[in-house]
């Protein structure tokens, strides 16, 4: 199996639409949430701790991903 080889453009531009996915996500549940749906009542309501720590996760990880992207840019300038 070959690892595809991309661009530190590629992989910023990569984390950027999954950074923008991730806030579009947070934004719909936000105004879910502040709507007062249904999701939010009973059982489904117990799972809005997990909904969250999963998007913020997802945000760290992109976090981390552009700071990984920020050292390779460092060692690819002269």
């Amino acid at each position: 199996m070959e690892i595809k080889k991309t661009t530190w453009l590629e992989d910023f531009d990569e984390t950027r639409r999954d950074i923008l996915e991730d806030d579009l996500l947070l934004d719909a549940l936000s105004a879910y949430l502040t709507s007062g749906g249904e999701f939010t009542q009973g059982e489904r309501g117990e799972y809005l701790p997990q909904v969250f720590r999963r998007l913020c996760g997802y945000l760290s990880q992109h976090a981390l991903e552009l700071h990984r992207l920020e050292e390779r840019l460092g060692s690819e300038l002269p």
